[in-house]
């Protein structure tokens, strides 16, 4: 047998549906938008509450395993005080320190979250720049610390620090986010690996003795300065086309 609709829910006691009108609906989410927007404009976060807010959301398990690979350095560097095997240690040391920032200023990009965190209050640019900031404070933290004992306990002077340990750590972080920037390039693992590479050719040139003192100290100075400045560049090119390399636009922004 069969029954109208009126009678189907007349007998299951069900009420009509309200038609929905597509013009209050859109009424309603915009009315929604306009509330959202007013509330977050009426307590807006000042910089260093974000900046603090970031902070909680970073794995400190990074930050510790850097101040291990510093502190193994200290280490190796008390047991053996001799020119080569120092270059020899801080030619590895430098880039596994940079390598451990990788995880965190790439999770959202491995894990798929990038359009979900560009429909945020807060725009990428200002994510990845409060996060690439308290990596930039942390990591200046250890090396000052490090530089400072290393200095003060064996008399190393600093351009030797700088050419043996700053010039592989400043490559690799040119390498990292270089790659991170990269429209093309979305594999962690080949960033990694890229590093891996400049260290077996920074351990090389180190092997090679006669080459390494062929450069001549401002050379190395130079090289050094080269590569803070490409970094700086590839930090601010990155920040200002991060929309676009990534290829999603912010909606509340």
């Amino acid at each position: 047998m069969n029954l109208s609709k009126s009678k189907i829910q007349t007998h299951l006691g069900a009420k009509a549906p309200v038609p929905c009108r597509e013009q209050r609906l859109c009424a309603a989410i915009q009315a929604s938008k306009t509330a959202f927007c007013e509330s977050e404009a009426g307590a807006p976060l000042s910089y260093l509450e974000f900046l603090y807010q970031q902070s909680l959301y970073i794995r400190k398990q990074w930050w510790i395993l850097q101040a291990c690979v510093l502190l193994a350095l200290w280490l190796s560097l008390a047991v053996t005080r001799t020119c080569f095997p120092l270059r020899r240690f801080m030619g590895v040391a430098a880039p596994l320190f940079a390598v451990l920032i990788l995880p965190e200023l790439w999770k959202n990009r491995s894990a798929g979250a990038l359009e979900i965190e560009c429909t945020a209050c807060y725009s990428l640019r200002q994510i990845y720049g409060a996060r690439i900031l308290l990596f930039a404070l942390v990591d200046l933290v250890l090396l000052s610390l490090f530089s400072l004992c290393v200095m003060g306990a064996w008399k190393i002077p600093a351009e030797d620090l700088v050419i043996q340990f700053f010039l592989p750590y400043l490559v690799t972080c040119c390498i990292c986010f270089r790659t991170l920037y990269s429209r093309k390039i979305s594999s962690e693992a080949f960033a990694i690996l890229l590093c891996a590479l400049w260290s077996l050719i920074w351990i090389e040139l180190l092997l090679h003795e006669t080459v390494y003192e062929i450069i001549s100290l401002p050379l190395w100075l130079a090289m050094t300065a080269a590569a803070a400045l490409y970094l700086g560049y590839c930090i601010k090119r990155g920040q200002e086309n991060c929309n676009t390399i990534w290829e999603v636009k912010t909606q509340w922004n």
